[in-house]
């Protein structure tokens, strides 16, 4: 496609040449009677004689009226084929600038995927959708308006000025003065373009993320009263932005005006000194003159084009800079080159003196942890809030890697493991509820998207969830909202649960799943709890005690140690940190 673009620009402007020729030639031949090239001086002649004879010879040697009717029909002709060509780059031009833009947008969401949790931990949503939809579709932008121009002009310009040579070598020779004056202004301009380009995109971004910000907490915004505030806040930012926009715009249309002008002092200096050369001297033809000034002007169209372009250039480039911002992060949960494959589980989960610390801080949230999980067993972890609970669950399906020790399944450290692999023998339920603003059979197969209904109404009913959802005004067909908040949050989380079950997880992570629910529902969820616990592996991160009286083992972490281990009687017996938490818990009624 980029071959065809090149072809035909070529023809284009080699068409769009010859045209203004032919135009030239109208003037200075067919208006001049008296003016005659003859084939028998062509020998001996000037390029441009040979030039002036060859047209001569194309419009033919009949009347003037007859050679401008010639001259109209060969000007058809070349006006058809320039813009047959024009079009034939355009749209060979457009193809590849929209198939690439369509292919940044998607190598940069499946990258994001790519990227740990780590990487969101740090970064705003709102930054990383303005990035996505705002910055790459600049990029497009400065695609489409300047890759025609900096393909067409450029051979425009070179061309012209090829004939300009051709005409008067000296003439030509004073356009190359006002080159560097025109370069350093384009330059300049760009360069502050650019800077405030990049200041406006992260602007945007700025309201991206205040508006994702008051429409996610909309509810809190109305219960304090604050809409004033929120609005106050989003009109500052946007004059900011606006400022930014706006001084990028006046930059922007200052280029055309100083390019004109310099054009213009150029055309006037050069009419004057050729002028001078013609009515004087008498060192230049007329026609050769008028030929000049023709092809002058011409070129000045697209010099002022590729002035221009540069402005939008450096906005496109802006934009491509945070674009690769993210695309150049390098992911830190990577596949091994020659992974293991595990097609089950069927031994142990085990910690071995594992450590971990969270980026860009100095304390770790878990020291030298040493655990082993028997198939089939239910682990509790609790503790206080930052004891590391829900970081030793996070380690389990890789979200991180750990900074030390390691973490084996069957014995293969699970780093020998694709992610893919490893993902797949796990189900986990949240703390946070995450659903999609779809249907709930779709919520609830998200896990295994080729689910039949039946096995969907299964998982529903182990998690409890098949009472309220045949309720519903469409039963499975409901559509449920952005974050299903057209359901309850015991509801929601019970299609969490659900969701789980469906993917028939050897282990499944449980981080808090019923801290959402009423008393009632809880009860349900914990039935269901208990009859999956066969033949599987739960890990519990739990808040309310009652829920894990039944568990295996329960884990006391303290600031990121084990500080106790055992059953739910035996911790109770040695009377240390889990009987203060329990104690603590029934005291309050909980």
């Amino acid at each position: 496609m980029v071959a065809l673009s090149l072809l035909s620009s070529i023809l284009f402007v080699m068409f769009n040449a010859f045209s203004i020729w032919m135009v030239s030639t109208l003037i200075s031949t067919i208006m001049n009677p008296g003016k005659s090239v003859t084939p028998n001086v062509m020998t001996t002649a000037s390029l441009h004689e040979k030039m002036e004879g060859l047209t001569y010879q194309l419009i033919g040697s009949g009347s003037p009226l007859e050679q401008l009717k010639m001259l109209c029909i060969i000007l058809v002709l070349s006006y058809f084929l320039k813009n047959v060509f024009f079009y034939i780059n355009n749209v060979s031009l457009s193809h590849v600038q929209y198939h690439m833009i369509r292919d940044i947008r998607t190598q940069f969401f499946k990258h994001l995927h790519s990227l740990p949790l780590s990487f969101f931990d740090k970064s705003k949503i709102g930054n990383i959708s303005s990035i996505l939809i705002q910055d790459i579709s600049a990029m497009r932008t400065a695609f489409t308006q300047t890759i025609q121009k900096l393909i067409n002009e450029p051979i425009n310009i070179i061309v012209f000025l090829i004939l300009l040579f051709i005409i008067n070598v000296k003439l030509t020779l004073y356009v190359f003065i006002t080159v560097p004056i025109s370069a350093y202004i384009i330059v300049k301009l760009g360069q502050s373009i650019r800077r405030k380009a990049k200041r406006s995109s992260i602007q945007i971004a700025g309201i991206t993320n205040i508006l994702q910000e008051t429409l996610s907490g909309i509810r809190i915004v109305k219960a304090f009263g604050m809409e004033k505030w929120e609005v106050s806040r989003f009109m500052k930012e946007s004059m900011k932005y606006f400022q930014l926009i706006f001084r990028q715009a006046k930059l922007r249309h200052f280029i055309t005006p100083i390019n004109d002008m310099i054009g213009v002092l150029l055309g006037v200096v050069l009419l004057w000194i050729g002028g001078y050369e013609v009515l004087e001297a008498g060192t230049m033809d007329p026609d050769s003159f008028i030929r000049f000034i023709i092809y002058l002007f011409a070129m000045l169209q697209p010099a002022r084009k590729l002035g221009n372009v540069n402005a939008i250039i450096q906005g496109g480039l802006a934009s491509a800079e945070r674009v690769f911002t993210v695309l150049d992060v390098k992911p830190d949960i990577v596949d091994p080159e020659t992974p293991v494959k595990l097609d089950g589980f069927n031994k142990e989960i085990k910690f071995e003196n594992v450590s971990f610390k969270y980026e860009n801080t100095n304390k770790a949230s878990l020291k030298d942890v040493q655990v082993t999980i028997p198939r089939g067993e239910v682990l509790a972890l609790v503790g206080s809030s930052g004891a590391g609970k829900s970081t030793f669950a996070d380690l389990i399906p890789r979200f991180y890697d750990v900074t030390s020790g390691k973490i084996t399944i069957d014995g293969v450290d699970i780093r020998e493991i694709t992610v893919e692999n490893l993902r797949s023998l796990m189900g986990i339920v949240s703390q946070d509820t995450i659903l999609f603003n779809d249907t709930v059979a779709h919520n609830i197969s998200y896990s295994l998207p080729n689910a039949g209904i039946n096995e969907i109404r299964a998982a529903a009913k182990t998690a409890n969830a098949l009472e309220f959802i045949e309720d519903l005004p469409n039963g499975f067909d409901t559509i449920i909202g952005e974050k299903g908040t057209r359901l309850s949050g015991g509801q929601r989380q019970r299609i969490s649960i659900a969701r789980a079950l469906l993917k028939n997880p050897d282990i499944l992570i449980l981080d808090e799943a019923t801290s959402a629910l009423d008393t009632d529902s809880e009860r349900k969820v914990q039935e269901a709890i208990d009859t999956l616990v066969q033949n599987r592996t739960v890990i519990v991160i739990a808040h309310r005690l009652s829920t894990i009286t039944h568990a295996n083992n329960i884990i006391v972490l303290d600031d990121g140690r084990i500080v106790e281990s055992g059953n739910h009687d035996s911790l109770l017996k040695a009377d240390g940190a889990y009987k203060h938490l329990h104690d603590s818990q029934y005291s309050n009624g909980k």
